[in-house]
């Protein structure tokens, strides 16, 4: 080591070696910080943002669309018999049910933005990609492993993001991890981003991409990912990190989802964070409370809503037009099945009444 030699009395009075010696500090830590963050798995990547989605120099005309894509369980396996006939589910109603979403964007935002100029769309992944193995009953009931859901989702996804560039000419694509994607038996606050099979896809979809100048995909570094749209900043996270628990009584998840709006916007405004929109899923039911778009579920009422008996909703997703002055201007949830009659009960009249 270089001996250290103690500064002169000059030194001392000069202003500028405090300041040196200050940098050099400032410097030291900054470093020390960044290695201490990036073994906890906390570094924040940054954001690859292509130029249509900053805010523009005056301009007030241009659009995006925004296709939020949550709770699809790729994999999962609903048996009709067992939701009273309502629902069924296996990868190939996925499928089904994902290109649907794909062809309703495609045919839906055009009319939305006729008159504004749509620069691109947002495909917001937003967690429980697939359905995982994060519990016995489905490591037992899946029709697929991890892996190969891993594989079906990205390939889908792929080809749907592929057809969305072809039709809008520009795709960026956001992705945070969900609770059902997670390689552990719990859920880690630490490592969370790099433990997930739905951060496993993104990362795989930003290396099939890397060479498509029309794609950009961002993955979270942990359970949330902030970008901006134009002037507005979006939040995007699954919901299970939002610390509001379940359902609460008659009420569902809709109490759940308003608290953990108000969370997240409080928690931003203490570390100087405004988000104009906030993106979760997790509680499979569509829900616009404030600037909260709550997403629905791809593969719908399930075995387990049965059990805690909660309403059924049809599997939909959020379709949404941002707009660069007037901010979230439309929005929909697209039914991703055909809805079928319910069938009317026999009712029987007493015999005193026939005519």
């Amino acid at each position: 080591m270089p001996e250290i030699v103690p500064p002169s009395p000059v030194e001392i009075r000069d202003v500028n070696f405090w300041r040196n010696k200050a940098k050099k500090a400032e410097e030291q830590a900054a470093t020390s910080e960044h290695v201490l963050r990036e073994m906890a798995g906390v570094f924040q990547r940054p954001l690859s943002l292509p130029e249509w989605v900053l805010p523009g120099s005056g301009e007030t005309g241009r659009a995006v669309g925004l296709v939020h894509l949550s709770d699809l369980h790729c994999g999962e396996v609903v048996r009709p018999e067992e939701t009273g006939g309502i629902n069924a589910y296996n990868p190939e109603i996925f499928r089904r049910r994902f290109r649907r979403m794909i062809d309703a964007s495609i045919r839906i935002l055009p009319r939305w933005s006729a008159d504004c100029d749509l620069k691109g769309v947002v495909v917001a992944l937003n967690g429980d990609l697939v359905s995982g193995d994060i519990h016995a009953e489905l490591r037992e009931t899946n029709a697929l492993t991890s892996h190969e859901q891993v594989a079906l989702v990205t390939d889908e996804v792929a080809a749907g993001m592929r057809k969305l560039a072809d039709t809008f000419g520009a795709v960026l694509v956001t992705v945070t991890p969900g609770n059902h994607g997670r390689t552990t038996e719990k859920t880690h606050a630490k490592r969370m981003a790099a433990l997930s099979y739905d951060v496993m896809i993104g990362n795989i979809l930003a290396r099939e991409f890397a060479s498509d100048p029309r794609i950009t995909v961002n993955c979270a570094s942990g359970a949330d990912i902030v970008f901006p749209l134009f002037s507005w900043s979006v939040l995007q996270t699954h919901g299970d990190s939002m610390g509001t628990g379940g359902g609460m009584g008659f009420a569902g998840p809709e109490l759940p989802i308003v608290r953990g709006g108000k969370k997240i916007k409080l928690s931003g405004f203490a570390t100087g964070e405004h988000y104009d929109l906030i993106l979760v899923g997790h509680y499979h039911t569509s829900s616009n409370p404030g600037t909260v778009l709550a997403n629905g579920s791809m593969i719908g009422f399930n075995e387990f809503a049965v059990r805690i008996r909660a309403a059924p909703e049809p599997p939909q997703q959020w379709l949404a037009l941002i707009h660069e002055r007037w901010g979230l201007r439309e929005r929909v949830p697209v039914v991703l099945e055909d809805p079928t009659p319910p069938k009317r009960p026999r009712i029987r009249v007493p015999v005193g009444m026939k005519a």
